[in-house]
């Protein structure tokens, strides 16, 4: 593994950390849940990079995984949610 491939996971468990955490607390649910979008979205650009350059190994695909999967997610559950989680990244 790479430096890129090594950073979209890192990222992507930091994005799936925030995400479940902000199931949990109730207070801070806004502020995780962007944080574990952005740190999805990263790790997706890494990962994306790391493609890019041809580095070996499958774990370059965790990273794309993860973000298309808790998107789906959100969606599903939740779908007002993901408009309003755009407009406060916008804003």
């Amino acid at each position: 593994m790479k430096r890129l491939s090594n950073w979209s996971i890192v990222f992507a468990v930091i994005g799936i950390l925030s995400f479940s955490c902000s199931l949990a607390f109730s207070k801070a649910s806004e502020l995780l849940m962007i944080s574990g979008f952005g740190a999805l979205l990263i790790g997706l650009l890494c990962s994306l990079g790391a493609m890019y350059k041809n580095e070996r190994g499958m774990s370059k695909f965790l990273a794309v995984a993860a973000f298309f999967l808790f998107s789906f997610i959100l969606v599903w559950n939740e779908p007002f949610q993901i408009v309003r989680l755009l407009t406060w990244m916008k804003n």
